[in-house]
């Protein structure tokens, strides 16, 4: 299928495995050049490797913890230098440690936070600069089913307010192409 993504620019943040690397392989597959992110440089490094010797796509590793507010903007940052833009950005993260209510304290809370839901936030701040300059500008966000249908044992995940960003970012990136 050709969705006309040949030599777009993605970012896609938490795609060493799982979700995320089935989305950046799916770009990838598609003929996107592809920036991916993981906390860890191996595992990020060896997906970048793989999805690059499967599709022949251009693909970079960027490692980075999402949670850190500085990194957001690093990786978009890195994205456009090289690829001298951005496109796509997909939002992904792991999800804070599985526990009870009385076995977090504030900064699990925090943490658990930053992670699973200003990590978002902070990645589509940092890239709409750059989105607003494509003429394909897409954004997905890809968070956790337990805000519709809470999960035993993850109070932490369960209780953020998680959804997609609002129609307020402009009329040039309410469409997908």
């Amino acid at each position: 299928m050709d969705l006309q993504l040949i030599n777009k620019r993605a970012l896609v943040v938490g795609a060493s495995r799982g979700l995320g690397y089935a989305t950046a392989r799916g770009l990838a597959i598609e003929g996107c050049r592809l920036a991916i992110n993981s906390r860890n440089l191996d595992h990020v490094t060896e997906a970048a490797h793989n999805l690059s010797d499967e599709t022949g796509s251009d693909v970079i590793p960027l490692a980075g913890n999402i949670a850190d507010p500085a990194t957001p903007a690093y990786l978009i940052n890195k994205t456009n230098e090289a690829f001298g833009g951005l496109d796509i950005l997909v939002t992904n993260s792991g999800g804070p440690p599985a526990g009870k209510f009385e076995s977090f304290n504030d900064a699990d809370w925090q943490h658990a936070i930053d992670l699973t839901l200003l990590s978002h936030v902070r990645l589509i701040q940092a890239a709409l600069p750059y989105l607003r300059k494509s003429p394909a500008a897409s954004v997905l966000t890809i968070t956790s089913y337990s805000v519709k249908q809470p999960i035993p044992n993850l109070v932490l995940r369960n209780a953020l307010p998680e959804s997609a960003p609002s129609n307020d970012v402009g009329p040039e990136m309410r469409h997908t192409r």
